[in-house]
């Protein structure tokens, strides 16, 4: 007992030392990695109030300018480990592998025709329906277990919806709330389709293949769009195309890569709560840089919804 105190004390000194917040690092990953998502409403409005663009072209140019650096990193990763799942592991059907660039770039089609018609609050926190949506397919079709937070917490985003619906922003000259929250509702469930599609496709593709070819065929879905739409697809303005790259490198590349990354080493509870920082970071770019302010029905119904979306997440986790 007393006697043994310092054999005991030598014996803790040779154990090896637990690492001091493992979880820091990935965990502001995470953080950063939404907030940067949040610009992605943000920077198409700034791109279409400074030339003549449409909402389509600027979904367009966030893809197309993102192919060349996704396709560096995809081509890095094959050089630095050819043996690895950095690249395509067994033969798939090209179906499959196109599936989710078709359903991506639908969902960002409608996404951003929602921008001009609605706040980017409304705009990305109707779209994080797609929880919900997965959830019940998962449930219905994939027969996955769902705790009691599930049912609870999407009849409370549903509520929260309706308000968010109803006391959304004013008709002005060129904006349809209305339109504009219906159409960023069936982004959600585009989004969800594309969710269901990745986990086919990634049992034998790797992350990054499978997002390199994501971007592809949605940059074709968005271009065959913009044209039948006829929309202009070079902006005229400098400023413009300075909107339409950092689209590509900030909410793409930077935060979709963030978010990987520290989904690695975070808890799946954890790491699905904190992405709800996206629609919150979203309405406060809205509000600093486009000036979009919140009354307190919107502001209320938003934090329903998002307590909704938290407790949906966490009853598909268990």
């Amino acid at each position: 007992p007393m006697g043994n105190g310092p054999a005991n004390s030598q014996a803790e000194s040779r154990m090896p030392k637990p690492q001091a917040h493992p979880l820091r690092l990935p965990l502001l990953a995470l953080v950063g990695g939404a907030l940067a998502v949040a610009f992605a409403p943000i920077f198409p409005k700034m791109a279409m109030d400074a030339s003549a663009i449409g909402p389509i072209a600027t979904a367009f140019w966030r893809l197309s300018l993102a192919t060349p650096v996704l396709l560096a990193v995809w081509l890095m990763a094959r050089f630095l480990n050819k043996s690895s799942r950095t690249g395509e592991i067994k033969p798939v059907s090209i179906p499959w592998l196109l599936l989710p660039g078709l359903l991506f770039g639908l969902d960002l089609l409608t996404w951003h025709l929602s921008f001009p018609l609605t706040t980017a609050a409304n705009a990305t926190l109707l779209a994080n329906l797609e929880v919900v949506l997965v959830g019940i397919v998962g449930w219905l079709i994939l027969k996955e277990r769902m705790g009691w937070q599930f049912g609870a917490g999407g009849l409370l985003a549903l509520a929260g919806v309706v308000i968010l619906m109803s006391f959304g922003p004013e008709a002005e000259e060129g904006r349809n709330p209305l339109m504009g929250d219906l159409l960023a509702m069936l982004t959600a469930v585009w989004y969800a389709s594309y969710i269901l599609s990745i986990k086919r496709v990634r049992r034998r593709w790797s992350a990054i293949s499978v997002i390199l070819a994501t971007t592809i065929v949605g940059a074709i879905v968005l271009f065959i769009s913009a044209i039948l739409a006829g929309e202009t697809l070079l902006p005229d303005a400098t400023d413009a195309w300075l909107y339409l790259i950092l689209l590509a490198i900030i909410p793409h590349c930077l935060g979709q890569g963030l978010i990987v990354y520290s989904l690695a080493s975070l808890p799946a509870s954890l790491a699905a709560v904190t992405l709800l920082l996206q629609p919150v970071g979203a309405a406060c770019w809205g509000w600093l840089i486009l000036g979009e302010a919140l009354n307190l029905p919107q502001i209320m119904a938003g934090l329903i919804v998002l307590a909704g979306i938290a407790l949906a997440r966490l009853g598909t986790l268990e």
